[in-house]
């Protein structure tokens, strides 16, 4: 029997709209600290294999364990800052930067 021309799916502009989930910029928030302005973003663990170095401990940090990923908000479009500027860091150091230096 010959394949009919048409696609059997309904067409998704037809469909009632959903609500969208949160975006990856609704979950970055900016945050005005006395070592400057930084973009930050908590992040839950993933499976990825990557393993970083935290800036604030020099310890690895695998990619598997909640973590903040934040980046200074001093340059030119920060918040859409590209992947060489963001680091990622325990929670923990991060939120205890100010106290090492």
């Amino acid at each position: 029997m010959p394949r009919s021309s048409s696609s059997r799916r309904s067409n998704k502009w037809a469909r009632e709209r959903r609500e969208l989930s949160p975006s990856i910029a609704d979950l970055r928030r900016v945050q005005e600290e006395p070592d400057g302005t930084w973009v930050v973003q908590q992040v839950r663990g993933s499976r990825s294999g990557k393993v970083y170095i935290c800036p604030g401990c020099h310890r690895e940090l695998p990619a598997t364990t909640a973590h903040t990923v934040a980046w200074r908000s001093d340059q030119e479009f920060a918040i859409g800052a590209g992947v060489e500027h963001r680091r990622h860091w325990h929670t923990s150091c991060f939120n205890a930067r100010h106290r090492r230096r």
